[in-house]
């Protein structure tokens, strides 16, 4: 058993399995996991004013589009487990983020699953990628600084197949 580390993940969302996220084995349904991470991207990205909608509840003029993502699963979770997904942004280039995502096991901290994805953020009239806003690292930096203190880092267990 390896340990993974919440090293760097300040932002994390909680939920619970619930029974219609579970597939016919009784485990969490891969695409859960995705729409779980989805989540956490919203919330996330909502947090930074970056969210496609403006506060009116017009659409904004700029948001991201998810080009990229890759997970790998580590361990089951079951209907009723209550779980943690961690996000954070691990790369900030000119008109893309990468992310990186971990979903727990509240009660036994074990990893249920880890992916990453790169999101670029485009002009939606022109639908090409445009320039991030130039305060994008201050603002992650200042969102994430909030979260410090609720998790402190903690060992994650992980089991290879």
């Amino acid at each position: 058993m390896n340990n993974f580390e919440l090293e760097g993940f300040r932002f994390y969302t909680p939920t619970k399995v619930r029974f219609c996220e579970t597939d016919a084995n009784g485990h969490l349904s891969h695409l859960s996991s995705v729409i779980y991470m989805e989540q956490a991207r919203c919330e996330y990205m909502n947090g930074l004013g970056l969210f496609f909608a403006n506060s009116d509840g017009n659409l904004a003029d700029k948001t991201f589009f998810l080009v990229n993502q890759s997970v790998e699963y580590k361990s089951q979770a079951h209907f009723n487990d209550n779980l943690d997904i961690y996000m954070k942004v691990s790369r900030i280039g000119t008109s893309s983020i990468e992310t990186q995502y971990a979903i727990v096991k509240r009660e036994n901290k074990q990893l249920v699953s880890f992916a990453t994805s790169t999101g670029v953020y485009v002009d939606v009239h022109t639908q090409k990628g445009t320039p991030l806003p130039e305060d994008l690292a201050s603002r992650i930096e200042q969102f994430e600084a909030s979260f410090l203190g609720q998790q402190q880092k903690s060992s994650i267990h992980s089991i290879n197949y």
